[in-house]
């Protein structure tokens, strides 16, 4: 396992930047700042969070014709931003801002958010409403509702698409707090509109990761993120297929969002004997390719990738890169096309800046930024068939699999 601790050593010190720069930590989220809606307090918390925010862009984003932009309107658009008198606000308004840099990986997670990813990354209840969405293009369908929730409750269905929250547009929502009504604008399939008041519970979240043994001795892996946490639960399920000696790997990578080069990096090696290059980053004369293996064992047997629209980063990597080696078929829609290095930067407030730092490539050369990931069998959204019950990116995979099995 030495040249996995090495990749990942190197990877840290790569991104670590200059010691000033105060750069956030997997295991630690600064307590959220308290100040009063509507102070004296809050509106100096507010410059300081908005100043940070620009002047981390100024510094640091990867494109550089970007910034000259970008900094004259963040100038125009300062006193109302300042203004906000809550943390809602505050976090519309930078987000509006950051839009302006047409870049996927640009954005801020407001310190109320923040505290919620942790707990869900803990597997800790959170307040929901129960209803899992993902973006196709800039329009949120309704890809999960999960039975006995509010949601569930109001017959809300997958393939609906949710338009606000309380007014405000999804990609800007507050999230949901226990006990408090909110109100969800909803358009069906026919473009009727329904109009939901519910009140988010206390629900446990939905398992982040899993394997499962489908029939015919195919094994079935699904993570959503490249964590420190999914990372040790591989290394146990690789164990695990080490033993089971499964006929076929389905990796599902639908709603993985990416996370960690180093340890997507591992995943990849895992799938290839020997020592194998995932992705290289650069930016202007720097130039850094990834590397990992051998590993002690590795997975030999025929494989599928599954991906669609909310499959970004990282995970496009991962998936391009089994594509072009001829490893893996890659099975589902076309994946988001946000293929960034990223860093999280934390704020005076407690949020957290994610800002594109470096751009990415396949080792194999292809820039997936704005173009995303062709499969090599294209499976249509069917919303029917998902309210059904069913799954027929799953099934095709599995019937494109069959042929390639012994």
């Amino acid at each position: 396992m030495g040249r996995i601790l090495h990749l990942l050593v190197a990877a840290s010190l790569l991104l670590a930047g200059c010691a000033s720069v105060p750069w956030a930590r997997d295991d630690a989220t600064p307590e959220p700042a308290q100040v009063t809606d509507g102070s004296a307090d809050r509106a100096a918390l507010n410059a300081r969070v908005y100043d940070a925010v620009v002047r981390h862009v100024v510094r640091r984003f990867h494109r550089c014709e970007a910034i000259s932009d970008f900094r004259a309107h963040a100038a125009a658009q300062r006193d109302a931003v300042v203004a906000q008198p809550d943390e809602a606000g505050l976090y519309a308004g930078l987000s509006t801002l950051l839009e302006r840099l047409d870049d996927d990986h640009s954005y801020v997670t407001s310190p109320g958010s923040r505290v919620r990813h942790d707990a869900l990354r803990a597997g800790t209840a959170v307040a929901d409403t129960g209803l899992r969405t993902q973006l196709v293009g800039e329009t949120y369908f309704v890809s999960t509702v999960r039975p006995d929730s509010p949601a569930a409750g109001a017959g809300v269905l997958p393939g609906w698409r949710l338009v606000d929250i309380d007014g405000v547009p999804t990609a800007l929502a507050a999230p949901p707090a226990d006990g408090v009504r909110r109100t969800l604008r909803l358009l069906d399939e026919h473009d009727r509109e329904h109009l939901l008041a519910r009140t988010p519970r206390m629900m446990p979240p939905l398992p982040r990761h899993e394997l499962r043994r489908l029939d015919g001795g195919i094994a079935h892996l699904r993570f959503e993120a490249f964590d420190r946490e999914t990372h040790r639960w591989l290394l146990e399920q690789m164990d695990a297929l080490e033993e089971a000696r499964p006929r076929g790997i389905v990796l599902d990578l639908r709603g993985n969002g990416g996370g960690h080069g180093g340890m997507a990096t591992v995943t990849h090696a895992f799938f290839h004997p020997g020592t194998q290059p995932l992705l290289t980053l650069q930016r202007r004369f720097f130039r850094q390719t990834y590397v990992a293996g051998p590993m002690p064992h590795h997975r030999g047997e025929p494989m599928v990738v599954l991906v669609g629209p909310t499959t970004a980063s990282m995970a496009e990597i991962l998936a391009a890169r089994l594509q072009e080696t001829g490893r893996a078929l890659v099975v589902g829609q076309r994946t988001r096309g946000a293929v960034v290095a990223t860093r999280g930067i934390d704020l005076p407030d407690g949020g957290l800046l994610h800002l594109g730092m470096f751009g990415l490539t396949t080792a194999g050369g292809q820039a997936l930024e704005k173009r995303g990931v062709l499969p090599d069998v294209e499976v249509d959204l069917d919303w029917q068939a998902v309210r059904e019950g069913g799954d027929p990116v799953l099934d095709a995979a599995l019937e494109k699999l069959a042929t390639l099995m012994p």
